[in-house]
């Protein structure tokens, strides 16, 4: 359905945001998450939500890379990108965690809802330090390590736990050769052109039902 290849994508946004390639790797995470909500947007509105924020993060991202090459790391237009970066980084794993909590909750999946309320929590925590230390403590040489020293023990086990869901998410909601859940039907245009594509003939599939019902 799109769960193993949001695994892959989670590795790359969430695991690769703790190395120095941080910016290239929310570029190709964010991105391929973008590729694994194809499916999963007819199943929540959150996933739409989703995607719009994954599609966000791969522009400031490239962003981020722009302005670096150009020599001005550091200034106010980076630091724009920079910190964007981050907020819409976060905000995605916050709607990825609410999106399947809906769709585990749908199939009675107690322990994946659970695996993604205690991910929220720590994303939550990590978001909280993040604007705290960047703003109210940012002249408080203390309370500055004391708060980045939470900032990357949460964005480590949110990273972990986050990555542990979404497997588990594969694995249990839709397994690789089985689909439990089929695409809901909607109102807007590109949703009744989708309905028709799937359920059309084929001349030939044609000919056969007209036998049939002539029969």
């Amino acid at each position: 359905m799109g769960f193993g290849i949001m695994f892959l994508g989670f590795f790359f946004l969430y695991i690769g945001a703790i190395t120095p390639l941080n910016v290239f790797t929310a570029i190709i995470g964010s991105a391929i998450i973008l590729l694994s909500l194809k499916e999963l947007v007819y199943q929540n509105k959150l996933f739409m939500a989703s995607a719009i924020s994954a599609v966000l993060l791969v522009i400031v991202s490239v962003g981020c890379v722009f302005v670096d090459l150009l020599g001005n790391k550091g200034s106010l237009s980076y630091d724009i990108f920079f910190y964007s970066e981050q907020i819409v980084a976060t905000l995605l794993g916050a709607l990825l965690m609410m999106s399947i909590y809906a769709i585990a909750k749908s199939v009675d999946l107690p322990k994946i809802q659970t695996k993604c309320v205690i991910t929220l929590v720590f994303i939550i925590i990590y978001a909280v330090c993040l604007v705290l230390y960047n703003t109210i403590f940012a002249d408080n040489e203390f309370a500055l390590s004391r708060l980045y020293a939470i900032i990357v023990i949460s964005q480590i086990i949110y990273s972990v736990l986050g990555l542990v869901t979404v497997f588990n998410s594969y694995m249990r909601i839709c397994y690789a050769d089985d689909k439990d859940m089929t695409k809901k039907a909607g109102n807007g245009p590109m949703d009744f052109l989708n309905d028709k594509l799937n359920t059309a003939m084929t001349p030939k599939e044609r000919r056969n039902n007209n036998r049939k019902n002539k029969k």
